[in-house]
């Protein structure tokens, strides 16, 4: 996302939110992440937003903080900093596959199907779940109605 910092004689100057977010997210310590970035343009403010682990010191924080706000400043842009908590088990960005409810529960459902279904009940259920994926996304999804649009084309060109 763009975001509009001032207007000069020469034009509008813009700045790039995604380029900050990986400034900032590139001086990050390990577990912490940056979530996003705004930027008010009159104050000059750049508002992070930095995800914490749960073992994340207050002094690790106050360190963080004063990093960004002297590592802006040259620029003539204060940086503020809004720290989030976001629970091991809803960042799976941080958390181990084996260690999230939904893996558990995919888990004990093959179990049950093989042990129910066997081999070929599995093999079916799942060509079937792919047929069922691969013809809702050609209906609902954009770039298979684009496709279904192109089909549509080339078989109308043919049969005139």
């Amino acid at each position: 996302m763009l975001f509009l910092w001032t207007k000069t004689a020469l034009g509008k100057v813009w700045l790039d939110g995604e380029g900050f977010r990986q400034i900032v997210a590139r001086r990050l310590p390990t577990g912490f992440y940056c979530q996003e970035v705004s930027f008010i343009g009159d104050q000059n403010l750049l508002h992070i937003y930095i995800t914490t682990p749960e073992e994340g010191s207050s002094a690790t924080k106050l360190e963080l903080e004063e990093k960004f706000k002297q590592l802006f400043a040259p620029s003539g842009i204060q940086a503020a900093v809004s720290w989030l908590f976001i629970a091991p088990h809803d960042n799976p960005k941080s958390t181990p596959v084996w260690h999230l409810p939904l893996f558990w529960a995919g888990a004990a459902a093959l179990f049950v199907s093989v042990v129910h279904m066997g081999f070929k009940g599995i093999l079916w259920a799942a060509i079937a779940a792919a047929a069922g994926y691969g013809v809702s996304w050609l209906f609902l999804a954009e770039d298979g109605r684009k496709l279904i649009d192109k089909a549509k084309q080339e078989f109308s060109r043919r049969s005139v």
